[in-house]
């Protein structure tokens, strides 16, 4: 009788450990159950931060240079995020795909120029460019074009040509052969030798070389005037910093006048320039003048 009270003792204490041993077993798993939901719910969490980062983060590419070595634009933030730009994705338009790494922080609100990146860039190369960001999204320049972003440099907007002529009094002036003081040029003395200049404006972002062998300021007597047209040239290249002006010397040869009075002219101008390369040149007829024999 003692050995079986002993036995029923065992037992009891065998289903009492096994008992708690199924309640924290019971504990653990409902315990293991919050932990991964809680673990899910984070996780969800956080993607739909990410989500919500990534849609507003909202850059806007535009104002490539041209006329330029490297690729130079302006990129702004007009998202809520800060955006980290990682990705320079650059395609020429014959089909050569080329890739970079950029590191560029710009803040909400912010503008940042971003310059000197990418690769070697001729005048005539026709390019399209994006840009990616560390949270996935790909943003390209503004405008493109239909046929991508010419490197070659155009004359500022608004302009008609890429060299202007400002009209002033005394933007157009002449000077004896012999020596002398420049005068405004609208009315000149009959039966001189002349030289010339002009002040011309390049409205190009870059520098162009202007051709003295091929430029000219030339005569055109009007119809009635019966007189033959005369010119001359450029003494040699001059070089015209980008949007600036300066006075462009026709003085290689001396223009004579005949003895007479009230003879008109038209005066053109005519300007041979390039850029970088001597081979790409380009025309200009500056603007069309006129004065008279006083």
């Amino acid at each position: 009788m003692r050995l079986l009270r002993k036995r029923r003792g065992v037992s009891g204490i065998i289903s009492g450990v096994f008992l708690v041993a199924v309640a924290v077993m019971i504990f653990n798993i409902l315990a293991w159950q919050f932990f991964q939901y809680d673990a899910y719910h984070r996780t969800v969490l956080e993607r739909d931060q990410l989500v919500w980062e990534r849609y507003n983060e909202r850059l806007i590419a535009y104002l490539p240079e041209v006329g330029v070595s490297r690729l130079n634009f302006t990129v702004r933030n007009y998202g809520t995020v800060s955006a980290h730009i990682v990705d320079l994705f650059f395609r020429f338009n014959n089909g050569t795909c080329l890739y970079y790494q950029l590191d560029v922080w710009i803040a909400p609100g912010a503008l940042k120029r971003i310059a000197n990146v990418g690769p070697t860039l001729l005048m005539s190369d026709v390019y399209y460019f994006q840009i990616g960001t560390e949270r996935g999204n790909i943003i390209g320049p503004i405008p493109t074009g239909s046929g991508g972003i010419s490197n070659e440099p155009k004359p500022g907007q608004g302009q008609a040509m890429p060299f202007i002529f400002g009209f002033g009094y005394n933007d157009y002036q002449y000077r004896l052969a012999s020596g002398g003081n420049w005068l405004p040029a609208w009315r000149i003395p009959n039966n001189i030798n002349a030289y010339f200049r002009i002040f011309l404006n390049n409205t190009y972002p870059a520098s162009v070389t202007v051709i003295a062998e091929h430029s000219r300021l030339t005569f055109i007597p009007d119809p009635w005037a019966a007189e033959s047209p005369r010119g001359t040239k450029l003494p040699s290249d001059l070089t015209i910093p980008a949007n600036s002006g300066t006075w462009v010397y026709f003085t290689r040869d001396s223009v004579n006048f005949p003895n007479k009075k009230d003879v008109h002219y038209f005066v053109y101008v005519e300007m041979y320039y390039y850029f970088t390369d001597p081979n790409q040149i380009l025309g200009a007829n500056v603007g069309v003048l006129a004065c008279y024999l006083i």
